[in-house]
């Protein structure tokens, strides 16, 4: 098969992702259920193993769950990736929500307590808030870095893959942004556009760990670890009315920190990793 992925497939998988999620969005925000919003990140998968099916009929290929789970990179890859996957955006949320607590540390809920006791607390805590994440992670990421990401790569190229792929998991957020509460704690009018300047090198490096790897894997972990780090570890022993301009998938701190991430991976990755043109 000469295209592994092929426009048509592209096509169909962006019509059902959207068409669904939109479904999915409007339920959770209507209903208020986290059910619609566990739906909601396996959409990108569901609508994924769709469109690697009609992608291996055009190839005149016989259509099973291997050939597509190869194609959405379902496959295991060096353990180092999938270490990357948790410990980079460990740090790179770490670093924005220490430096809050140092300048407000009367928002750390473990102020004046020992780092044993802290580290003692939220170790376990940490690794199975990961875990359960996710659960729900690779759904997204299946879709995201599974299939759309590299069937992006295949028309357009590395570059336009990451910054459409990045872009359009960035805009499927905003009807829960704007409508669902999600990431509330800021003014819609900063919201909105500080999430895009945060989650743009999140989806960069996610991305590229994806095309390093080969393997989605990597990527889900990431994702997984972004969200419970965020939610579920740093952001629920942090108080203050304004930390969301500060920390989490808003703050400044954060924006600038991804961003350093983002382009220090993508020099390593992608322009270290360039060989020198011949000379004509």
């Amino acid at each position: 098969m000469t295209s592994p992925y092929g426009k048509k497939a592209l096509i169909v998988f962006l019509i059902l992702v959207t068409a669904l999620s939109a479904i999915a969005e409007a339920a959770a925000i209507l209903s208020d259920q986290s059910l619609f919003i566990a739906v909601l990140m396996w959409i990108p998968a569901i609508s994924a193993f769709i469109a690697a099916g009609i992608s291996l009929k055009e190839g005149k290929e016989t259509v099973s769950f291997a050939k597509k789970r190869t194609m959405l990179g379902i496959r295991l890859c060096p353990i180092r990736y999938i270490l990357l996957g948790i410990l980079i955006p460990f740090v790179y949320l770490l670093i924005p929500y220490l430096i809050y607590w140092k300048i407000y540390p009367e928002n750390f809920a473990y102020t004046g307590v020992s780092f044993d006791v802290i580290l003692k607390d939220l170790t376990l805590y940490s690794i199975v808030s990961v875990l359960i994440s996710l659960l729900t992670a690779v759904g997204e990421e299946i879709g995201w870095r599974g299939f759309l990401f590299p069937a992006l790569k295949e028309q357009a190229g590395l570059h336009k893959a990451i910054a459409f792929s990045t872009l359009y998991w960035c805009l499927w957020h905003f009807p829960l942004l704007i409508f669902g509460g999600y990431m509330e704690g800021t003014s819609l009018l900063y919201q909105l556009p500080a999430f895009v300047l945060c989650i743009f090198p999140v989806g960069t490096i996610t991305s590229l760990l994806r095309e390093k790897s080969g393997s989605t894997w990597p990527a889900a972990f990431l994702h997984a670890a972004h969200n419970a780090f965020d939610q579920a570890v740093f952001g629920v022993i942090t108080r203050g009315d304004n930390r969301m301009y500060f920390v989490s998938e808003t703050g400044c701190l954060t924006i600038v920190c991804t961003w350093l991430f983002a382009a220090a991976l993508y020099y390593l990755w992608v322009r270290k990793g360039k060989k020198p043109q011949p000379a004509e």
